[in-house]
């Protein structure tokens, strides 16, 4: 009586062998997994190349908002606490007052042309009964962490323009620490207003102003002053990430059909 076999088989070094068909399932769920890989990573960098996309367009708008705002006549203190928090940020403003010289602030970890420094926030007293931080600009590290830069009063009465400015919650710190007791000049790695003013004994602005860049307060020669939002991404580079994204995508894509091709090409060798 004639037996055929179940399944063939492929002849292997030492007489051992695979069946066929158990290579071509091997192969089935291979490519089954890898093309699922393929639609999953293909999806991902899509929606993220579309999402930077959004970002871009997001932060155009943004940019657009800021320029208009910047066009508006120059608001005082008393104005700005009395608009909305939201219609605050970038908006001229002018204060004139008195500064209080003994209890300046140094914003740690500001960078000016490629070197670390501080930004100098003086607390004034505007005629109008507020208070109010100004930020005076950009002072060099001393020659150790321990030697803290020296600051130069403003003394008399203080006339002002500038920007207001309001921190990001998204602005990164190294750390957040309690503010030390007694220490002035105060070194501080973010503006807390509510924590600066209760350490003072008074309700401070929840913005500074940043001062023009040319003007001399008090006849005081003005510290460098480049004014840039710490957290800010520009549209161009947001358009960037999104084509490396759909970039990826292509690659992904490109990939997997350059390693079918070769794989079914390869069989069709050894079938022959």
């Amino acid at each position: 009586m004639y037996w055929q076999p179940l399944c063939t088989r492929e002849s292997r070094p030492g007489g051992i062998g695979v069946p066929r068909d158990t290579m071509a399932q091997r192969k089935r769920r291979f490519s089954i997994t890898a093309l699922l890989a393929t639609l999953a990573v293909t999806l991902l960098c899509v929606r993220l190349g579309v999402w930077q996309l959004h970002r871009a367009e997001e932060k155009r708008q943004w940019l657009a908002q800021q320029a208009e705002r910047a066009a508006l006549p120059a608001a005082t203190v008393s104005e700005l606490l009395a608009a909305r928090p939201d219609q605050r940020q970038h908006r001229p403003a002018q204060a004139r007052g008195q500064a209080d010289n003994a209890h300046a602030i140094l914003l740690d970890n500001r960078i000016n042309n490629g070197r670390p420094g501080y930004h100098l926030l003086t607390p004034l007293l505007t005629d109008d009964g507020h208070w109010v931080l100004i930020n005076r600009g950009w002072l060099p590290w001393g020659a150790s962490r321990d030697t803290l830069p020296a600051i130069t009063p403003l003394n008399g009465p203080v006339q002002l323009k500038g920007t207001v400015y309001v921190p990001s919650s998204d602005e990164l710190v190294l750390k957040n620490v309690p503010l030390p007791d007694n220490q002035w000049p105060l070194r501080v790695q973010k503006v807390d207003f509510a924590a600066i003013g209760e350490k003072l004994g008074v309700e401070l602005a929840p913005f500074e102003i940043r001062v023009a860049p040319k003007l001399a307060l008090t006849g005081v020669k003005p510290l460098p002053r480049h004014w840039q939002d710490a957290t800010v991404m520009t549209p161009q580079r947001h358009q960037a990430y999104a084509l490396q994204w759909f970039a990826l995508a292509a690659v992904a894509v490109i990939f997997f059909v350059a390693a079918t091709w070769r794989s079914s090409k390869r069989d069709g060798e050894q079938d022959t």
